[in-house]
Parts: C-alpha cells; structure tokens; sequence
C-alpha cells in the first residue's frame, strides 16, 4: 500500500496549530453567510495541513517489486581457471532467466574490487574485461562495492561467487552491514582441484652470524610429485649460489651453505625452478640474517692522496675503509646498505654521479646509515655543493650570515659562442657544451645575496642572463639552453656590456670572467681599464692552443687571473674555483686554534687541541650541534640527527695542507675514533627490544623499552622507517600500547625482506637503534590452504542468504519493505498557494446571480417547467424595491414639507408593503426623505 514518509517528521508537530485554527475562527464573530463561513475553514484548514506536510518533507512511498542482483566474481588467482568459467557461466544462466524490470550488475575482485557492469537490465554478461590484482582475495571490498551499487528503491540481493580463500580485510565486517540493512548474500563456492603443485615452504637462517663465517641455510620444499629443479640462494638481490635438486613427493629438507660476507644485515632469498609445476608464485622463501664485525665505512675522493691519512687511521682502529673514486661508487641504496658510514673526503659535487648525489641522503634518512663530509679546498660551498640533496642533509648551512662582514659578489660572465666554440672537445663534448656547465658549476659557488650575469658573443653581444640576484638553479638552465653557436670573434662586443651593467650595481665585490678559444683584436684594453678604476676585475679563460696569448696580460691588465686550459673538460672546475675565489668567504685560511664548543665523549681527553691553517666558512643549522669550533663561531666540527642517521661535518681537512699539525699528532687516531663514534648511530644497549609479525598485508611491529634496572620507560620518542625489498622506506607510526610498549602498523603487500629500524630518545639523549628483519615469501594466495569454504556458508547464514542457489532462482524477490519515493513537497506548497487567493475570495468578494434572466432562459429551454409561486417575504420586499427604482423619476412642482415624526401615523409592514408595491407610479421620493430623517435623528441623538 503506498504511504507517507516524512524526511524531518519532527515538523508534523505544528499540526497542532489545527484545532486552534478552528477555535480561533469559531469563536470570532461571524460576518458572512454561514455557507462561506464554513467553506473559509476548509480551505484554510487545507492550506495549513499542506504548508506543515511540505515542512516535514513529505514523500510519497509506493511499493516496489523490482529487484537488483549483483554478481560478485572472484578473480584471484586462487580460482582455477575451471572455476572461472563455471562462474561465468553461473552469471549467464542467472541472467537469462531475469525478469522484465530488473536489473543485474557485476563486479569482479582480487586483493582490489573493480565494477565490471553497471545496474542495468543486462541480456547476457559479455566478456570481463576488469583485471584486479590477483595476488590476494579481499571479499570485503567487493561486498562494499557491491552494496554501494545497489539502488536505494529497488529489491536488493548480492550473488557471491568466490572460493572463500579471503587473506586480506574482513569479510565478516562487510556481512554484518549487509545484515543490517537486509540484503541477503548468496553464496556460490568455486571449489575444484589446482594442478600439480611444488611450494617453499619456508628458508631457515642464523639471526646472527661472525664476518668471514659461512651462512648455514635450510630450504623446506613441500611438493605434490617427484620432480627435479634448479635451487637459486640471492645474498642482497646479488646471485650467490645456484645447484641442481631432486624432489621427492612429500616434504624435502634442503641443506645449503654461502659465504657470510662483510659486516652488515643480509637479506637471503632462494627461489626453485621445478619442472611440471602449476604455480610458479610459490617457489620462493625469504630470510634475513645480521652479520657482526667490524663497521665498514665507505671513504669517497676524487684524489686517493687527500684520503690516505684518514684511511690509515680507521685502519689502525680496527675499522674496515674501503676508498673509492666517485665514479666507482656503487649508486643503489642495496650496495650501499653494507656499509655503515661513507665519508666525502675533500671532493667536488661535480664528481658525484646524479644518482649517488641523490641515494646519500636517503641512505641516512632512511637505512639509518652515517654520513661525513670532510673540508678541502673542493668541499662544501667551494666544492659546489649549495642547493643539492647532499646540502639539504649537512649540519652546516653552506651560505655564509648575513652580516656586513661578509661581502657579496656580482659576477658576469663573457662566454665566446663563436663557430669555432662548436667544436668536440676531448672528452666528446663541445666547447660550448662545456662552457655552459662551467657557467651553471659557477652559480654553485655563489649564495642567495650574489648576483649573476651572462652574456655570449661572436660578431655581436647577447644578454641570456640580465644581471640579477642569484636565480633558481631551473631558470639558469633554461637560459643556458638558449646559447647556440655562432659566428666571427668580437670579444669587445662581449665586455662592454658586462663593463656597463656593472657600473651600476651596487655589490662590496664585481667580477666578469672571460672565456674564449680564438683570437682576436684587442680593441678593448681601455675598457679593462675603465673597469679596473670602477672597482671591477676580470679573469681570462683561454681554450685550447689557438687561444688568444695576449689573454694573460689582460688579466694581470684588468687584476684576475689567467687561466691556460688544454682539456676542456676542465672549463667546469675552473669555473668554480675562480667563482670561490672571487668571493673570498667559501674557503678562510690563517692560523688558528679551535675551541671546544660542546664537550662530548668526541673530545673529551684530547687534551691541548693543535692549530689548524684554514677551513671551509660554513654556518651551523637550527637543529645541529657544534662540538668544535674556529675563534669567530664558525663551525669546525658539527653533527646531527638527520632520519635515522647520522650526519656529520668537518670543515677543515685531513690532507695536511690546513690540518698537518693535526694528522701528526699522536691523538689523533683517538680523535678519528671519536669520528667514527660521532658517525656511526648509537647501537641497541639492550633495552630495546623490536620483534615483527604480518597479518595479510599488514606488518606489525612491537618495541619494548626498559632501562637498565628493567624498569618500562614511556613516553619516548620514536622514529623508525620500514625498508621494502625495493629499498623503498615507509615511516612508521607508534603507539604507547602499555607500560614501556610501543606499536605501530603499515603496509607489507610486496614479498621479499623488509628491514625496520626504530631510532628512540628521551629528553634528547639518544636511547639506541633497534633494528629487525620481516620476511613475506608470497602472498597466501599462494599457499597450501587457499579457500575457506566455511567462510562462505557463515557470510551466508549471517545475512539470511543462501548457499549454491540455483541460477533461476537469484531473481526471486526478498520480499524486502522497499518503495519508490516520490517527492512531494512541492506540489504541496503549490496547493497552498492556489488555495490561499480562493479563500480570500470566499471571504471578501459577492457575486449578484440573475435569478428573474436565468428563470426565464429556463422557461424558453424547458416550456414545461414553472417558478415557484412561492417566495419569500424578503424577496418580495426585494423586488418591490427594484420595481419602484425603474419607475421614471418626474420633477415636483414644489416640495412639500417632510411631516414630523409625531404627526405621521404609524403603519404597519404589512401595510406598507403591499401599498407601495402595487403602486406602479409611486415614486420612491418618500423613502430617501424617510432614509435622511433617520439619519439625522440619529445624529441628534449622539449629540444629545
């Protein structure tokens, strides 16, 4: 039966206003004629009932026997390929035996959920084109979906067709809802047989083991079939081991030993290529061991010779220094992860590969690694470090303060772009190539105060860089991509406006440097002396053998430097140092005695520190702390917390150019010690303890905290990362769970090792790192026990569904309470409106009916039918009245006096009426006196 719905019903409470209505207007004195009277309350009673219907949102409900199914596929890849097709063919006998006005729909799911069709009234399924995630079975994600699809107004039912083997969320969650909103779930289990099938059950490895060891490995193979396959060991995604294997049928224990290798946390990995196997996903199992030795530290330098003192002092530490070139270096965070520490000694940014450049900060922040960058005349700012990642993970800002003491350079620089320019130079690039890095190495020696020019040259002069503040490194590229070669060789066309535009800016230190390859007049020796009495100087970069010779006096002409290159390939570096020079502030040498700044177990017992002769001029960051440092402030030696790791710089140099007092000092060993100590993070002292566990795709971790005393500590702070198989770190958020119990939960879908590492502190004092390994070998998809029938027939008895119901009988209506909603509100408010002027009509306005013309069209249309002769006395009254008004007026003669009331006699109604009604000529003069004279008796009477 249709009915009504309200959508705020709490607004049918002003019905009450109904009786009042009609309280109110029965008790008010009535002016119009009964019959309008009570029409008028109707009609406001109506109009009154319809505003608060359309307040309370009134909608009108019809039932509904239209029905929706969707169809819930499972296409994981625990379903065999036999049970897919049973499936589909399920769906396409469903639907052919749907009724006329229903609907069907269909998703298709895996670890995600997919919608495959829409509700629609489909006439057969098709083909499936969504493909979802196989690797895992997440029916709660599809019953969600499923749901969501179901329209609000129609009979709702959803078809399960699925083996059960759910191994991610929680189906039953999903089947609660349903349950509560009474859609039935219908179950249709895909149960068959897998093909022949070998699983690695399983990899067992030592936790720990000494370097140099070998690694005793275990391979739990289980297998359904005699069968022989090839065993693969991965030590760190690297191929240690590989052996032919015999499978017997059954359960098989395959014993295998690999090297250890160096100090460090291995991920080991086997995987088994067996022949006649079904599921290939399953032939694989991973572990994790840790390695103890002595910590290696990787040394990075362009010059061996600026490295060898620091080297052979690890050495003598009993600490493992493998010294590389930056080109030798390997750039991925797995091969970097066997080292503890690496350490930049005195080499420029340039040198560093991009990808090593960019993995350096991620392997601190993330692997919880240690970081050092060590002074020299190429490190740090004078080594074009400013504005890369490395910058962003030092202790030290590289800019100098913004004070008045530290000047500030304008520098332009007059770039040759002749013909000649576009020649290859030795190392396979062209001049110009060259130049134009040497130009972007250059904007790396100079800090945010700065300003830079360009302009290039051949016949004619360009400005590709205005003079301006130092630019993002993005818009000097562009500009640098714009250069092109050209023609002749004018360099006066280049200076002069380099000369002009530094006239006029306003900078302590203004510099242009000159490069080109030819020669040429020079045409421009009195503007090197106009610039030179300016306060502007000037370095020339001569290319190749065919350079202009005179470029040398111009030098000394205009007070720079001259510069013979015979590889081009050093333009870059020549760059920077002569940018580095000209600034004066990168690089401050001078004897001096560094001061200790904070006394930390670093120092402490060093006694009388050695002078050191200069060092790179850097600031300290907000966060960092100086340990040691130069007579004015500058940090000398300085060390943070960046991530996970350690980051660490000393801004003069262990060459023994600035710091030879030091490495022949006898300390200094024990200083280096306190390096490595500063370097490397502090180590686990037992009280914590950090232990992991997967649950689907979800890893658990669990930290316990206690001092020394065993006593819990709370309210540490915590800051772990959780390392993929891709190397790839996640940050992990923990949680107090209880007394010195922490816990945090993330995501661990992908199968291989992961690595978790938790750096916690208190008060600021660092409590150690704890670190552990989790282990996904593959996902349970893949497992011995993939479906769960039993799961199915209770998601079925918890929402009254039924299990393997017949195909024509998934379109059976539920029999549910559901109706189509119609609004109507609106109309309601319409009614009110046309309802209102009516009413008003009722009350106020008198239509005059032609009783005497519509009785005598009734007498010509119907001869037989006669008036009443009988009327009213009103009536008659009435008619009289308007027979004497059509009588025509005639003029009196002279008006005769108006008798008073006392001399005229009183008559009777009775026999006023019928005399003054069968008189037709009596003219009604008499009546208007009679009316005046009442009127003014009443007017004396109020007076009176």
């Amino acid at each position: 039966m249709p009915h009504l719905s309200f959508i705020t019903p709490a607004a049918l409470v002003l019905l009450v206003l109904l009786p009042l209505l009609a309280a109110f207007t029965l008790l008010t004195p009535r002016r119009v004629a009964p019959g309008r009277f009570w029409a008028s309350l109707l009609i406001r009673s109506v109009v009154l009932i319809a505003l608060v219907l359309a307040l309370a949102g009134a909608q009108l409900v019809r039932p509904v026997r239209a029905l929706t199914t969707v169809f819930l596929i499972d296409a994981s890849d625990s379903v065999a390929p036999a049970q897919r097709e049973r499936a589909d063919q399920y769906v396409a006998d469903a639907l052919h035996t749907m009724p006329a006005g229903d609907q069907a729909a269909i998703v298709v799911f895996g670890e995600n959920a997919l919608v495959e069709r829409v509700p629609t009234s489909l006439p057969q399924i098709g083909r499936i084109n969504s493909v979802p995630i196989a690797t895992r079975t997440n029916i709660q994600a599809a019953v969600q979906l499923g749901m969501a699809l179901l329209p609000a107004d129609t009979q709702k039912r959803l078809v399960l067709l699925s083996d059960g083997g759910e191994n991610i969320g929680q189906a039953a969650e999903a089947a609660r809802l349903a349950a509560v909103r009474g859609v039935p779930l219908d179950v249709v289990p895909l149960l068959g047989a897998h093909g022949p099938d070998v699983i690695v059950g399983g990899l067992d490895a030592p936790a720990t083991v000494r370097a140099g060891q070998e690694l005793a490995l275990g391979v739990f193979v289980r297998a359904d079939f005699a069968t022989t396959g090839r065993l693969q060991v991965f030590v760190d995604g690297q191929l240690a081991q590989e052996q032919a294997v015999t499978i017997a049928s059954g359960v098989n224990s395959i014993r295998l030993r690999v090297p250890a290798g160096e100090a460090g946390f291995r991920r080991l990995e086997v995987r088994l290529d067996a022949q006649g196997d079904s599921e290939p996903q399953n032939n694989r199992a991973a572990a994790f061991t840790e390695v103890q030795g002595p910590p290696r530290i990787l040394l990075i330098a362009s010059d061996a010779a600026r490295a060898a003192n620091l080297r052979a002092a690890l050495n003598a530490g009993g600490v493992l220094a493998d010294l590389r070139a930056p080109a030798q270096v390997p750039t991925e965070l797995a091969q970097l992860s066997a080292y503890a520490g690496v350490v930049l000694v005195d080499t420029p940014a340039r040198d560093l590969p991009r990808p090593l450049m960019e993995a350096l900060p991620v392997y601190v922040r993330e692997l919880g690694r240690g970081l050092a960058m060590v002074g020299g005349s190429e490190s740090f700012g004078a080594g074009g470090y400013r504005r890369t990642p490395i910058a962003q993970a030092l202790p030290v800002d590289l800019d100098p303060r913004a004070d008045e003491q530290v000047p500030d350079l304008a520098l332009v620089m007059v770039i040759d772009r002749s013909g000649s320019m576009d020649d290859t130079s030795d190392s396979g690039r062209s001049k110009l190539d060259l130049a134009k890095e040497a130009v972007y190495q250059a904007s790396q020696g100079l800090s945010e105060r700065d300003q830079i020019g360009l302009v290039v040259f051949d016949d004619a002069a360009q400005w590709v860089l205005p003079i301006q503040r130092l630019p993002p490194a993005v818009e000097i590229q562009q500009a640098l991509d714009q250069v092109g070669p050209g023609g002749g060789t004018d360099i006066r066309s280049g200076i002069a406006p380099a000369a002009q535009a530094l006239a006029s800016v306003n900078a302590k230190i203004k510099h242009v440097i000159l490069l080109t390859d030819g020669i040429a007049q020079q045409n421009y020796t009195d503007l090197i002396d106009q610039m030179r009495a300016a306060g502007t100087t000037i370095s020339t970069v001569a290319i190749g053998d065919d350079a202009d010779t005179g470029l040398q006096a111009i030098a000394a002409r205009g007070g720079g430097r001259y510069y013979r290159v015979s590889q081009a390939a050093d333009v870059p570096r020549i760059f920077l140092q002569e940018t580095v020079i000209s600034a004066g502030r990168d690089i401050i040498e001078g004897r001096f005695t560094p001061s200790v700044a904070l006394l930390t177990p670093a120092v402490r017992g060093l006694g009388a520190l050695p002078p050191l002769y200069g060092y790179d001029g850097t600031t300290i960051k907000q966060t960092a702390r100086t340990i040691l440092a130069t007579p004015d402030g500058a940090p000398l030696l300085a060390q943070w917390q960046y991530g996970l790791g350690r980051v660490v710089a000393w801004t003069s140099d262990f060459k023994g150019q600035w710091a030879r007092d030091w490495v022949d000092w006898n300390e200094f060993p024990h200083f280096i010690g306190s390096f490595v100590d500063l370097l490397l993070p502090a180590r686990d002292t037992g009280t914590l303890a950090l232990r992991a566990s997967t649950s689907g795709d979800q890893a658990a971790l669990e930290l316990t905290a206690q001092d020394d005393q065993g006593r819990p500590l709370n309210d540490i702070a915590l800051e772990g990362r959780l390392i993929d198989p891709a190397n790839q770190g996640t940050p992990l958020q923990f949680s107090q769970i209880g007394a010195g119990r922490y816990r945090a939960v993330t995501s661990a879908a992908t199968p291989g090792v992961y690595l978790a590492q938790v750096a916690a502190s208190a008060g600021g004092q660092a409590l150690g790192l704890a670190t552990t390994g989790l282990v996904v070998s593959y996902s349970p998809e893949y497992g011995d026990e993939r479906a769960n029938p039993q799961l199915l027939r209770d998601l079925a008895t918890s929402t009254a569904g039924r299990v393997e119901p017949a195909p024509s009988a998934v379109f059976d209506p539920p029999a549910q309470a559901v109706g189509s909603v119609q609004e109507i509100g609106l109309p309601l408010l319409w009614l009110a409106l046309l309802l209102w002027p009516i009413d008003i009509g009722v009350r106020r306005l008198y239509l005059a009916l032609p009783v005497p013309r519509l009785a005598a069209l009734g007498r010509r249309l119907f001869p037989g039918w006669r008036a009443q002769p009988e009327r009213s006395e009103a009536l008659s009254r009435l008619s009289a009245a308007k027979q004497r008004a059509q009588v025509p007026r005639r003029a009196p003669s002279a008006p005769a006096p108006l008798p008073s009331d006392e001399a005229r006699p009183a008559r009777s109604a009775e026999q006023l009426q019928p005399e003054d009604a069968s008189a037709p000529g009596v003219r009604s003069d008499d009546q208007f006196a009679r009316l005046l004279a009442a009127k003014q008796r009443a007017r004396r009477r109020r007076n009176e």
